[in-house]
């Protein structure tokens, strides 16, 4: 009698070594093309672009900034609509909460609201009132929704302080896009 004894090995392989290619379509288009689009409204131009970005501009033709003891308003809050500075598009295909904040590249000499960025949803309901003054302001934008902004510059015309030949209203407008909205 002959016995054959057989061992039978059983094991588990793991990967040594792995490659995966993904194609990535990352095109950089201008702001108006964006998946955040700011595209320029009504406001002839002292809103326009350079470089591809949208861009807000008092020093334009031969003007070396805004008059001192003035307001500028760039849209029309009652008809924002029609009437603009620019707009802000979600050409994501979902929702998105943004955030909007102005900060200026100096301080002025005053506390007052001296520019003033007033964002309108479709409606005509204001959503975000953000100025140099303020801190960031947050609305919701569904996929494909259009919001318009106004944009007033109160040298001292208005509600605010006269300021004078040297302050500077300068700086970033910054907007931020949170992908956890519901």
């Amino acid at each position: 009698m002959i016995l054959v004894i057989t061992a039978a090995s059983l094991s588990t392989s793991a990967f040594t070594a792995a490659s995966v290619d993904r194609s990535a379509n990352i095109d950089v288009v201008a702001d108006q093309n964006g998946l955040l689009a700011l595209t320029d409204g009504t406001s002839g131009p002292l809103v326009y672009y350079n470089d591809e970005q949208l861009a807000i501009d008092f020093a334009q033709g031969t003007a070396t900034g805004a008059n001192v003891d003035a307001e500028f308003v760039l849209g029309d809050a009652n008809d924002s609509k029609d009437e603009h500075a620019f707009t802000v598009t979600n050409n994501d295909g979902e929702a998105h909460d943004v955030s909007v904040q102005y900060v200026a590249t100096q301080t002025d000499s005053n506390d007052d609201d001296n520019v003033e960025f007033v964002v309108f949803d479709a409606d005509g309901d204001a959503v975000a009132t953000l100025s140099e003054e303020t801190d960031a302001q947050s609305f919701s934008a569904g996929a494909g929704e259009t919001f318009y902004v106004v944009v007033t510059v109160d040298t001292g015309h208005g509600v605010s302080e006269v300021l004078g030949s040297g302050d500077d209203l300068s700086g970033t407008l910054s907007f931020t896009v949170d992908d956890n909205a519901a």
